[in-house]
């Protein structure tokens, strides 16, 4: 009897044990995951300039870059833009999950132009005025993405694409940047040529009327 007695005792005592360490594991893990944060439903506000997305190891310690060639690229539809015409921007490389893309003049720091038709698992986002850059919505994984850039109706001269790509929250990299593009400006000189001729007729009808 008095073995059965310990035997349950004994009993008691790992289970309250077992419970008291998975309490505390729990516990650790609510303390802990508000520190070792990402930005699983887009790039913040505080990245529009940097690029840079603010993920934590833990209170005090930052997630740095890759340092490493980026395996992602960001590929142009052409290298000419026309403005006022939507033109695409791939995200090509193995699967990710976070991002934030912008197109900038080169050496400057402020968003050109618009994004629209947000794929699947992604949206747009505003940094200095509305959609002028493009973030994911959520953590799932991503490949190969086809983004539809917006140019100003009117030309600002060459530009190119920048964007921050994360393989996952600790694995990242920054300035992953496409070719420069630039403006072409033939559509504005095939207007020039009839408004031309336009004003020749006009001027020698003119010059007959008053005959």
């Amino acid at each position: 009897a008095i073995t059965k007695g310990v035997s349950v005792t004994s009993s008691r005592v790992l289970t309250k044990m077992a419970v008291f360490k998975s309490v505390t594991f729990v516990c650790a893990l609510l303390v802990l995951l508000p520190a070792c944060h990402g930005y699983p439903t887009g790039a913040p506000a505080t990245a529009c300039v940097s690029l840079h997305p603010g993920h934590m190891l833990n209170a005090t310690n930052a997630v740095v870059p890759q340092t490493s060639t980026s395996p992602y690229s960001i590929v142009v539809d052409g290298d000419k833009y026309t403005p006022g015409t939507a033109l695409s921007v791939r995200i090509v490389g193995p699967v990710f999950r976070g991002f934030l893309l912008q197109a900038r003049k080169p050496g400057m720091t402020t968003p050109i132009g618009t994004f629209s038709n947000a794929p699947t698992d992604t949206k747009t986002t505003q940094c200095t005025t509305a959609d002028s850059s493009m973030t994911h919505a959520n953590p799932n994984q991503k490949e190969n993405i086809t983004l539809t850039w917006n140019p100003p109706s009117t030309g600002v001269g060459n530009v190119h694409f920048i964007a921050t790509v994360a393989e996952m929250k600790v694995t990242y990299w920054m300035d992953v940047t496409s070719v420069e593009i630039s403006e072409d400006s033939s559509g504005g000189a095939s207007l020039a040529k009839p408004t031309f001729y336009l004003l020749i007729l006009c001027l020698i009808q003119a010059v007959f009327f008053l005959k």
